[in-house]
C-alpha cells in the first residue's frame, strides 16, 4: 500500500526541487549570457593565429619580447560610408606579466571612428594593435574614452612604416589575405563595462582584469595559450 507524504514533507521536497531547478537554469543562463563575449574571444584567437603564421611579423617580437607589453585584437573592424564615414568594432586587450610570465585575462573594449567627405562602400579588416610602452598600457587601463594619435596621448604607427620602434602602438591589419598598414589616427577606444561584467560575472574595470587579475574565465585559456606561443 502506498504511503501518503505529509504536507510539510511534500512542501520541503517541492522547495528543494525548485532550488535545484533554479540552480540548473542559472548555470545555463550564465553560459548563454557569455556566448557573445566568448565568440569574440574565439574570433580573436583566429586573428592572432594569422599573425603567428607570418614569421617576418612574429619573429621580431620573439627576439625583443620586452617591446611587447600588451596585445589588442579586433577580429572585425568595419568601415562603411555614404558621405559620412564610420568605422567600428569590438576587441579584447591582453597584457603580459613581465615579472611572472604569462598573460592576463582579456579586457573587452569597443573601437569607433567617424569621417566626412565623398566616400562610399563597406569593408572589414582584422586588426592587431601591439602596445609597446607602459604609458600606453596605463592609458588603456584608465577610465574614459581614449583617442589614438598624438592628440590623445598615444603615438601610433602602422605596420610597414619606418621608425616604429619608439612608438606606443603598432597596428597590423589583415585585409584581403595580407597584413597591410592601417592608420588609426583619431580612433576612439572605450572599455566595455557591460562585456567585462557579463563575461566575468562581476563589475570589474580593465585594471582589475589586466594588472590585478582579480577575475578569470576558463573560456579565455585558449587565447592566452595562443599568445604564449609568441612570448611565454
Amino acid at each position: 500500500m502506498m504511503k501518503c507524504v505529509s504536507l510539510p514533507v511534500a512542501a520541503a521536497m517541492m522547495l528543494l526541487f525548485g532550488i535545484i531547478l533554479q540552480a540548473g537554469n542559472a548555470s545555463f543562463a550564465s553560459a548563454d549570457e557569455t556566448t557573445e563575449q566568448q565568440q569574440l574571444i574565439d574570433q580573436a584567437i583566429s586573428t592572432f593565429e594569422r599573425f603567428l603564421a607570418e614569421p617576418g611579423l612574429a619573429a621580431g617580437y620573439r627576439l625583443k619580447p620586452d617591446s611587447m607589453k600588451a596585445v589588442f585584437i579586433v577580429p572585425k573592424l568595419w568601415r562603411g560610408a555614404v558621405v559620412v564615414g564610420g568605422s567600428g568594432g569590438r576587441g579584447v586587450l591582453v597584457a603580459r606579466d613581465l615579472l611572472k610570465g604569462g598573460w592576463s585575462p582579456p579586457a573587452f573594449y569597443t573601437m569607433s571612428s567617424t569621417s566626412f567627405g565623398p566616400q562610399i562602400g563597406v569593408d572589414s579588416s582584422e586588426l592587431i594593435l601591439i602596445v609597446q610602452s607602459f604609458a600606453a598600457l596605463e592609458r588603456f587601463s584608465g577610465k574614459g574614452t581614449k583617442r589614438l594619435g598624438v592628440d590623445g596621448g598615444f603615438t601610433v604607427g602602422a605596420f610597414g612604416e619606418g621608425g616604429t620602434t619608439a612608438l606606443d602602438l603598432i597596428s597590423f591589419a589583415w585585409s584581403k589575405g595580407v597584413f597591410v598598414g592601417f592608420s588609426l589616427q583619431g580612433f576612439a577606444i572605450t572599455a566595455s563595462a557591460k562585456d567585462n561584467q557579463t563575461y566575468y560575472g562581476a563589475p570589474v574595470n580593465p585594471e582589475e582584469i589586466l594588472a590585478n587579475k582579480t577575475v578569470t574565465n576558463p573560456g579565455a585559456d585558449r587565447l592566452r595559450a595562443a599568445l604564449a606561443r609568441l612570448i611565454p
